[in-house]
């Protein structure tokens, strides 16, 4: 018996010392793998930035459908250039006079489309941009002009300038490039017969000195009365050819918002505003405005508005997170009569 207990330690006991210091050292590198793991994943999955509240972070009055005249939260322009509001929704063309709200559509008027890309005043006439046509409107009549009754290539209108002669220029969505209107005869820019960089143009503003810009897909032009001249990421600093908004501020300085931030080019210098640089907060930005302050205010897609303060270059964030904005995808910000912002977009209007 007492020969069968010492056969047992000798070759049993040892046996189970070894496999435990086996099984030891399996659980230590098990251990050292999942925190390994764990600080990997903290690494490549970073929390979020909380963003600083505002000291004043009110939007002073908030529009949707629940509480005025809009028949749609999808808010995709606005002219502000006289004491009457124009809205261009994605169901019919909305005006505000302050009080009173009214909507015209496809049932209760002549517009060929109930989505209004664009809207543009010209003294007497209101021009409106559709999916499926230009619309002149006096306040009672409205000719409509398409593909079928015009040179327009294609019936989706996305952005509207006047120039200094009186013509209305006319962007399209792809496949239509630029048409110029002088209320008789049309003029059509594409990169098949002109230097025009793309077919699909966001964006047509006049700057101080009267000359045209263009934003299209594929960089930005300024047109010189005969060609355009092309500024894109190959051939200048501009970060980024998706150009969505040229605005120019009281200096004659453009600033360009793209899918690279907010670049500042003054005719020779350059400077681009980016998530990496700044305190923008992302770089997708689709409308840019310059307010009377010359702070400058930018709608991004998704993240916002962010605030330069052309003084101190402090950059200030309004978000659904910190503030009482109505969505964090900001389509157009323009400035009324009264200085006041109106700020467009995919859940109604907001001012500020």
């Amino acid at each position: 018996m007492i020969l069968l207990k010492s056969l047992f330690s000798l070759f049993i006991l040892p046996t189970f010392d070894v496999e435990f210091e086996k099984m030891k050292k399996i659980i230590f590198i098990g251990l050292l793998f999942i925190m390994f793991s764990c600080q990997k994943e903290a690494k490549e999955y970073p929390q979020p930035i909380e963003i600083p509240t505002p000291i004043d972070n009110t939007f002073s009055t908030i529009y949707n459908t629940s509480n005025s005249g809009l028949l749609s939260n999808m808010i995709n322009d606005i002219d502000a250039s006289t004491t009457i509001i124009r809205i261009a929704t994605d169901l019919g063309y909305t005006t505000f006079d302050g009080t009173n709200w009214n909507t015209l559509t496809t049932t209760n008027s002549n517009l060929p489309s109930d989505k209004i890309n664009c809207v543009l005043q010209q003294d007497s006439i209101t021009w409106i941009g559709t999916d499926n046509g230009l619309v002149r409107y006096n306040g009672m009549n409205m000719i409509v002009y398409k593909n079928s009754n015009s040179l327009l290539p294609i019936n989706k209108i996305r952005s509207l300038a006047v120039d200094n002669l009186g013509k209305l220029w006319v962007g399209t969505f792809s496949g239509g490039g630029v048409c110029v209107f002088d209320g008789t005869n049309w003029s059509v820019f594409t990169p098949g017969n002109s230097s025009l960089p793309s077919n699909s143009v966001a964006d047509i503003e006049k700057d101080n000195n009267g000359e045209i810009w263009v934003a299209t897909s594929a960089g930005f032009a300024k047109f010189d009365g005969a060609n355009f001249i092309v500024y894109n990421s190959v051939n200048s600093p501009l970060p980024n050819n998706f150009v969505y908004n040229l605005t120019f501020d009281s200096n004659h300085t453009l600033w360009i918002g793209s899918n690279g931030g907010v670049t500042k080019f003054d005719g020779v210098n350059w400077e681009t505003f980016s998530s990496l640089n700044s305190g923008l907060p992302i770089d997708l930005v689709r409308t840019v405005a310059v307010l009377p302050s010359s702070n400058l205010v930018v709608g991004t897609e998704g993240q916002g508005i962010a605030e330069f303060n052309s003084i101190n270059s402090n950059w200030t964030i309004f978000s659904t997170s910190n503030s009482n904005i109505s969505s964090n995808y900001i389509k157009k910000i323009v400035v009324d009569v009264n200085q006041k912002q109106w700020i467009a977009t995919n859940n109604g209007i907001d001012m500020k």
